[in-house]
């Protein structure tokens, strides 16, 4: 597991909460229609444009200098600007060859700023000078529209991602009913436990022959939040699991989707 285990009286604090969350999570009915007028709204108002950097693993310092010291400034500028809502940059805690080094997440608030970010993409692609790419070996973008979140905005103190990239083999409007009726109690759940600060899940808008179709992104709650994530998850679907509704979508899951591999990362900046 990444980071250290809860000291024992935080451990014992957090049973205590956990067990009082999943209590209220078993009280409390989902309400698919709460969702989906929130997906709805966000979906109308806002889009977001999810940028996968790779490096070598010799250029992954060359590449984290860059994204601090170049790209983050700009950024900064830009929401200043009024060009972007919000954006997160993470870099991957540990070099893997076979996924991305660094993901930029923009959420753009109209067309208006996507517009505004294709001008700047046409003179420095993926937000980056032709010395920044040196370090860079293959850029992904992907244009997604928000499906749901959860938490503050801002992700929550201490946040530790874990990013979670799916694809999905039903239709988008069938794969978006499962993840308000099925995951979205989970990772409120995981909130209400402590575990987790935030999430945020998103859906590409042209999904076919990427290298993911949706995305998961978790903001934990510090490592100690992490190293919980196992004992969370048993625990809220053992609470979920008494509603047949719930139940009977998690049997049959794996034939809606295929979760790929995961990656822990940091925050760079963000704002």
């Amino acid at each position: 597991m990444v980071g250290s285990a809860f000291p024992v009286g935080r451990r014992s604090a957090w049973g205590t909460r956990m067990a009082a969350a999943l209590l209220a999570l078993a009280t409390v009915a989902t309400d698919d229609a709460a969702y989906a007028a929130e997906s709805d709204v966000q979906s109308q108002s806002t889009q977001s444009l999810i940028i996968s950097y790779r490096s070598t693993p010799a250029g992954r310092p060359a590449l984290l200098h860059t994204l601090r010291t170049q790209l983050a400034p700009r950024l900064h500028a830009l929401q200043a600007q009024g060009s972007l809502a919000h954006y997160r940059i993470l870099f991957s805690r540990l070099v893997d060859a076979n996924t991305w080094d660094a993901l930029l997440i923009l959420d753009l608030r109209n067309d208006a700023q996507l517009t505004s970010w294709r001008t700047i993409d046409a003179r420095t692609p993926a937000g980056l000078s032709a010395t920044d790419l040196t370090n860079v070996t293959a850029v992904e973008s992907t244009l997604s529209d928000p499906v749901g979140h959860g938490g503050p905005a801002d992700d929550g103190p201490d946040a530790v991602y874990m990013v979670v990239p799916y694809d999905y083999f039903v239709p988008t409007k069938d794969y978006t009913a499962y993840v308000r009726s099925y995951v979205f109690p989970q990772t409120d759940g995981w909130i209400a436990a402590g575990a987790l600060n935030a999430y945020q899940l998103y859906a590409a808008r042209y999904g076919a022959g990427r290298n993911w179709m949706s995305m998961l992104v978790l903001a934990y709650h510090g490592d100690n939040g992490l190293d919980q994530r196992n004992d969370v998850i048993a625990a809220t679907r053992k609470t979920l699991s008494a509603n047949p509704g719930w139940a009977a979508t998690a049997s049959g899951k794996g034939h809606i989707r295929t979760e790929k591999a995961a990656m822990i990362a940091d925050l760079i900046a963000g704002g």
